[in-house]
């Protein structure tokens, strides 16, 4: 029976009855008469009838669980086969065998309507896994998938798919894992394929009942041996050996997928260094495998067989270094046509691809995400980068923001305009990791992290000439101006620090201190200090990366004049009171916050201002401009300032002679200062305002190569001090 293939059994009363019998037992309803009629049943009957059921499986729960409740056709399952397991049935496949089998398929049926929550998908693998040690479910998938086994088979058997079929050992099926419309078994050959009696592993995907009897689903599961066969794809790809509209027959492919590999990294508790690396190893994996399933050319969507079209971790195997790519292909579950799309894998998938659509960097999309689940522990569901990568490092968030747009227009804007090649990507990718790789808070030392973090230079300087040694080495052009400001702003840093010491070096070490400066000089000389201390923090954690060259209009231009003027802020209050009059120190601080609140004012008028271009525009990875930039940062400009006016005050006070305790009021500001600004904003928040602010400048830079190529596309560009008002525009999201 097991290899015979011959058609369904004849319709009529029979498998009617025979199904009545079946779904009976289920529901616990049939006598013993019943019960003896049903383990009496000839072969074919019974496989008609659990075909007919598993055909409209899904109605027939529904049905079954608004009388009895949720969970309960399952539950019925598993009673009948505990009460049939040990019954007499001379027939092959038994009933407890299709009863098992239907225990199988709705156990990962209903996996595909729930949450993805890891707890509760370990528990229905181990449960799959012992219903292969316990019960005889292969002879049901034996029975049911057998070539032309299925009523309404599509296509003549193949002698090919008949062969590799009879060539499986059925006894050794175990279950592995579960595929988003499938289950995944492994199985050993029945005749060893040498005279050492060697019998290789092989892999079954079963489709999983109803979604085989999808159109959709069954013609892609049925070509599959011939569009990804080793003729049409590269080794890169795992072969199948064989596919029918239910299943598909390939070799074990040695390694752990990219999914089991993640979550053993995870558990590792990896530092932001760790997470860059594992990013990019694993980018440039992906990158190359990719070139070598396009065959090394420009990717054509013509030849759907040199695309993935479904990458997610669990469609990748990692062995020996090396990538291996298996369940090629769009998934249709994943398509509009079925509606589960929130769920599992389906974050992965391009949008273009889930909407039956097609594009050449639709696999960018399903790598930018699996790259964000390596920077951060999860997939980004919403379709943006997340703040933390921004935070860790704003070069790779930069990056994968491009990767990532919904429209496949609008990805890869920052490359070449020219037909799109994996290896164009793989360099980007390279120069990208290595240039982060050499920032201060992406290494693996936690010492130097903490360093970075509290230095008042943050090792800045040496961060951006490291990048500029790695733009060279690649031949890149690399723009040394930023490294040319931050520079100054640490020749400024120290300075301040070397005029402004009350005690030198050597007066600590020779225990000779010198007597404190007068009054007014000795407030001008710690409120110096101060000012260089925290000024220097804010550019070098905060500013020195960020740049609006790039972007056009007037706003932009004051903003960067603003912010470059920021490495030398406090030299003024020092030039003024510390060299010049000592009396005006407060003055001097209050001008010196005066022109960081006009600068906090600008970034975040800027910000806005392209972020809502960018809504405008249609970009999808744009936060929304209402949600602010980032930890609190719309506060800064007017808390600075209210800081102003509060030094003014002082300041008059003390000139006017109303105010007189000059000592208690320098305290308090070296307090404010070093407690509020340094340690507060910019030791705790100042990497995150920094992603905040860069990330709303990579969307200007996105869109000045939009407005470039079509300035009809760009809406309320360039980006203005007072924003237009226009119509709502329906059409707008």
């Amino acid at each position: 029976m097991a290899d015979d293939v011959r058609g369904a059994a004849p319709d009529g009363e029979p498998v009617e009855a025979v199904r009545q019998l079946l779904l009976g037992e289920i529901r616990d309803r049939n006598s013993a008469d019943e019960t003896g009629r049903l383990l009496g049943s000839p072969p074919e009957a019974r496989l008609a009838a659990t075909h007919q059921i598993l055909a409209d499986l899904m109605d027939t729960a529904a049905d079954h669980e608004s009388i009895h409740g949720v969970g309960t056709f399952l539950g019925g399952c598993q009673a009948a086969l505990a009460r049939l397991s040990q019954a007499a049935d001379p027939h092959d496949p038994p009933v407890a065998a299709l009863l098992a089998f239907l225990c199988l398929n709705v156990t990962l049926l209903d996996r595909r309507f729930e949450p993805p929550e890891r707890a509760k998908q370990d528990a229905s693998d181990e449960y799959c896994r012992e219903l292969f040690r316990t019960t005889p479910v292969s002879a049901a998938i034996r029975a049911l998938y057998r070539p032309g086994g299925r009523p309404g088979a599509r296509r003549p058997i193949s002698e090919i798919d008949l062969r590799r079929w009879r060539e499986i050992d059925f006894d050794s099926l175990v279950y592995h894992r579960a595929g988003t419309t499938s289950f995944i078994l492994r199985a050993t050959t029945l005749e060893p394929v040498d005279e050492s009696g060697l019998h290789p592993e092989l892999v079954l995907k079963c489709v999983l009942f109803p979604w085989s009897k999808l159109t959709s689903v069954a013609q892609a599961t049925d070509e599959y041996a011939v569009r990804y066969g080793a003729g049409n794809t590269p080794s890169v790809v795992v072969h199948p050996l064989a596919s029918t509209d239910q299943w598909v027959l390939m070799p074990y492919q040695e390694g752990e997928t990219l999914g089991d590999h993640l979550i053993a990294f995870e558990s590792s508790g990896p530092s932001p260094g760790a997470r860059v690396a594992k990013a990019r190893q694993v980018g440039l994996l992906l990158a190359e495998a990719l070139h070598k399933l396009a065959r090394s050319e420009p990717v054509d969507v013509n030849h759907r067989e040199r695309q993935h079209l479904d990458l997610s971790p669990g469609n990748i195997i990692l062995s020996d270094g090396r990538v291996h790519f298996i369940d090629l292909g769009v998934n249709h579950l994943y398509s509009r046509q079925v509606g589960i799309a929130e769920h599992d894998d389906a974050v992965y998938i391009a949008p273009e691809v889930k909407n039956r659509g097609q594009s050449e960097v639709a696999d960018v999309y399903s790598l930018g995400i699996i790259l964000i689940q390596v920077m951060v522990g999860s997939a980004a569901r919403d379709g943006r980068v997340p703040d933390r990568v921004y935070a860790i490092s704003p070069t790779i968030a930069r990056m994968l923001d491009d990767f990532i747009e919904e429209q496949p227009k609008d990805r890869l804007l920052l490359l070449p305009d020219r037909p799109f090649r994996f290896d164009d990507l793989h360099r980007l990718m390279v120069l990208t990791f290595d240039l982060a790789a050499q920032e201060s808070e992406t290494s693996r030392s936690a010492l130097r992290r903490w360093v970075a973090r509290l230095a008042p230079a943050s090792r800045e300087v040496r961060t951006q000439y490291r990048q500029f040694r790695v733009a060279r080495a690649a031949k890149v052009t690399h723009d040394t101006y930023l490294m040319g400001f931050a520079l100054v702003a640490t020749a400024c840093w120290w300075f301040i620090c070397a005029k402004t010491a009350l005690w030198k070096v050597d007066d600590v070490l020779t225990f000779s201190a010198k007597p404190l400066p007068p009054a007014d000089l000795r407030a001008a000389v710690i409120i110096g200090f101060g000012q260089a201390l925290v000024g220097a923090k804010y550019y070098q954690s905060v500013l020195a990366r960020l740049t609006a060259r790039h972007i056009p209009g007037a706003l932009a231009r004051c903003t960067e004049v603003a912010v470059r003027a920021m490495c030398v802020v406090a030299l003024p209050t020092v030039l003024l009171s510390v060299f010049w009059k000592p009396t005006l120190w407060a003055w001097g601080c209050a001008a010196g916050a005066v022109a960081v609140a006009v600068t906090n004012l600008l970034l975040l008028l800027l910000s806005r201002r392209i972020l809502r271009a960018g809504e405008a525009s249609g970009l999808s990875t744009v936060p929304p401009a209402g949600d602010g930039v980032a930890r609190g940062f719309e506060q800064w400009w007017w808390s600075m300032l209210l800081y102003a006016a509060v030094i003014c005050v002082i300041a008059a006070g003390l000139q006017a002679g109303f105010l007189h305790d000059r000592d208690a009021y320098v305290f308090g500001l070296v307090v404010i200062s070093v407690g509020i600004h340094y340690l507060s904003k910019f030791v705790t928040a100042g990497y995150e305002v920094r992603g905040g602010l860069s990330r709303a400048l990579s969307v200007g830079e996105r869109l000045s190569v939009l407005h470039r190529a079509d300035p009809s596309r760009v809406r309320n560009w360039p980006p203005r001090l007072v924003a237009p008002r226009h119509p709502a525009d329906p059409a707008i999201g």
